[in-house]
């Protein structure tokens, strides 16, 4: 059958086609993926699913075309951040979440057909599965076909990083298709093996599909029973794996213990909310965001707001805080901005970089540019080109001038170049207007509202 495509959102599936068309994504449903889909709207699982905030929610239009049995438009989704972009807290959130859609679908007859960390997106500190053409039926007993797929792509990474650091899921940016069973088992620490979970799901299983030709299945079949126990077997490991290994953090106390003065933050939280206020920005991009302290200010006034932050920890706190409040407006990522996520994937174009993803009227970058500079060792002139990229019309920049003591504790860690305010202030209005500025109380630090 001729079918729809290409495209670069979902050519894997053989079950629909995602496709963009005036600014919104549509999910064609395939003839032969018939059955499935009107099991999964008339029993019952669909309805349930959604209920419990696991499923994202769509309409079936009265769209049509030869290839296409429905065309759904799904709610449209304001922000996806990619597994190498999230914090411990929300991999467990996309495991747990993913776990919970098997048991529920399983008493329904159907399985997900797949187990891929890409079908996921974290809303108001919920994990959602975006894919509603991941479900097959189950036959009692049957396979779990995407076990395997499983542990390399989410069980293994998120072990990884529970027993050696988050860094250890950055590594599913140089393989998206997941991390191999033995390489896995080989970088696990020794008291893994002392996990059921691990033993039995990575280690054995790494250990078992070594022996086979990769032509044949490595999961076994498994009778209802038998599969809800696994589920829930793994589900209880992971919701136990509430914490993980701490690497020595430094900025996730800021505002505690190392913000200037009291002054100067009430002035700083004060201009920006009356900026803010002003400008009534749709969409706002918190680089380095710390604790998300900024960035809850940006809710009160804009429609959706990203928070970009290189710490696990501050990101892991800004994730609880979303969860604690509900919060649908805020999304979180751990990024590096001098290690920007590139687009990648199938011709570069299966996943967009953080700049088209991040994209926003407002950007604000307080509080940073001395730390790219510096430590980073990134060009002012570079560090601009960078506001310019993900800004869409605004910027909200602080310059620290290298008199304050922690520029100098910087300069005196990294002896390089650093403009004065009236440099910095030439170089940025090459490819921006200023449109005000402030210089904060007690302070040599100055806030500009910049225009493109």
């Amino acid at each position: 059958m001729n079918k729809i495509g290409p495209t670069y959102f979902s050519f894997k599936d053989y079950a629909a086609r995602v496709v963009e068309k005036e600014g919104q994504y549509r999910r064609h449903i395939y003839p032969d993926y018939q059955r499935e889909y009107d099991h999964l709207m008339d029993s019952g699982l669909y309805s349930k699913l959604v209920e419990l905030n696991l499923l994202v929610t769509h309409q079936e239009t009265d769209l049509s075309d030869k290839h296409s049995y429905k065309i759904l438009i799904p709610e449209q989704i304001d922000f996806i951040s990619l597994p190498f972009e999230w914090c411990y807290a929300q991999w467990r959130k996309v495991l747990l979440a993913y776990l919970d859609i098997n048991l529920q679908a399983i008493e329904y007859g159907m399985i997900l057909k797949d187990a891929t960390p890409y079908n996921f997106y974290l809303k108001g500190g919920k994990a959602i599965l975006f894919d509603s053409s991941s479900f097959s039926f189950f036959k009692d007993p049957d396979y779990w076909n995407s076990y395997r797929q499983f542990c390399e792509e989410m069980l293994g990474p998120f072990a990884l990083m529970h027993y050696k650091g988050v860094r250890w899921g950055r590594l599913t940016l140089a393989s998206h298709q997941g991390l191999p069973l033995d390489f896995i088992s080989q970088n696990l620490p020794a008291k893994s093996w002392l996990n059921l979970t691990c033993l039995l799901h990575l280690h054995l299983h790494a250990k078992a599909y070594l022996k086979q030709s990769k032509e044949n299945n490595t999961s076994k079949g498994f009778t209802k029973e038998k599969l809800v126990e696994v589920f829930k077997m793994i589900k209880s490991t992971i919701e136990n794996w509430d914490d993980y290994y701490h690497y020595p953090a430094h900025w996730d106390a800021y505002y505690e213990k190392d913000i200037e003065t009291p002054e100067y933050l009430a002035d700083k939280e004060n201009t920006v909310r009356e900026i803010l206020e002003e400008l009534k920005p749709t969409r706002v991009l918190d680089l380095g965001a710390n604790t998300g302290k900024f960035s809850e200010i940006a809710c009160e006034f804009s429609e959706k707001v990203i928070a970009l932050e290189f710490d696990k920890d501050c990101v892991d706190f800004i994730e609880n805080r979303i969860t604690e409040t509900q919060n649908e407006k805020l999304s979180t990522l751990l990024g590096d901005l001098s290690q920007t996520s590139p687009d990648f994937g199938l011709l570069g174009k299966e996943h967009s970089s953080i700049f088209k993803r991040a994209k926003a009227d407002m950007v604000m970058a307080l509080a940073l540019v001395h730390h790219l500079a510096l430590p980073k060792m990134i060009p002012f002139e570079l560090i601009s080109d960078m506001l310019c990229e993900f800004s869409s019309k605004y910027v909200l920049v602080e310059f620290i001038e290298k008199t304050d003591r922690k520029v100098i504790q910087l300069i005196k860690h990294n002896p390089r170049y650093y403009p004065t305010k009236e440099e910095f202030e030439k170089l940025i209005q090459q490819k921006f207007r200023i449109v005000k500025q402030k210089t904060l109380a007690t302070s040599v630090r100055t806030l500009y509202l910049l225009e493109k």
